[in-house]
């Protein structure tokens, strides 16, 4: 894949990353800590835990990267952990590297495909973050209004914040209203 080739991530894929850099801006600078809570019990951890406490420790190969990106463009069969791992694009801070060795080898050990996937994930997560220039997240689908349409339960009460809804959602209501 060419360098400056742009990369659509799927929605799956693209919710995940967006909760991973909320994730990274609330609590910066608590990596260490976050590495210690991760190490005690890798396999209860998210992949955004995994990956926020993996960041900056952390060097992917260019074909690891690549690989990675490829996979995020379609969600339907995500790679192996064994997949991922095979390509042997995993650096590891030196500093960090028995903790965590002990991380990783403990989740592909296991025989939880769950645990798997979170690894893969978080992996994946931190391809994106390196690449951010490239790429482009699918939002479109994470946000859907609900099928019968907003109440004014939904508000409170408040019919302003209906209307407010309704105007964005749906620019013509307004002035189908007023008809």
């Amino acid at each position: 894949m060419p360098l400056d080739q742009e990369i659509n991530v799927s929605p799956e894929v693209s919710e995940d990353f967006q909760n991973f850099t909320e994730f990274c801006s609330e609590n910066s600078g608590r990596e260490a800590s976050y590495l210690e809570l991760v190490s005690n019990n890798p396999l209860d951890m998210d992949a955004v835990t995994l990956a926020f406490s993996m960041r900056h420790l952390v060097r992917l190969s260019r074909e690891l990267l690549e690989f990675l990106l490829n996979s995020v463009q379609d969600d339907s069969i995500p790679p192996s952990l064994d997949s991922v791992l095979a390509t042997k694009g995993i650096q590891l801070d030196k500093a960090h590297a028995n903790t965590l060795r002990n991380v990783i080898f403990s989740i592909r050990d296991g025989n939880d495909e769950e645990n798997h996937f979170s690894l893969v994930r978080a992996l994946q997560l931190m391809a994106i973050s390196r690449e951010k220039g490239r790429i482009v997240l699918n939002l479109g689908e994470s946000y859907a209004p609900p099928n019968e349409g907003w109440t004014e339960e939904d508000f409170g009460g408040d019919d302003s914040m209906l209307e407010t809804v309704r105007a964005i959602e749906d620019p013509h209501w307004v002035r189908d209203e007023e008809m």
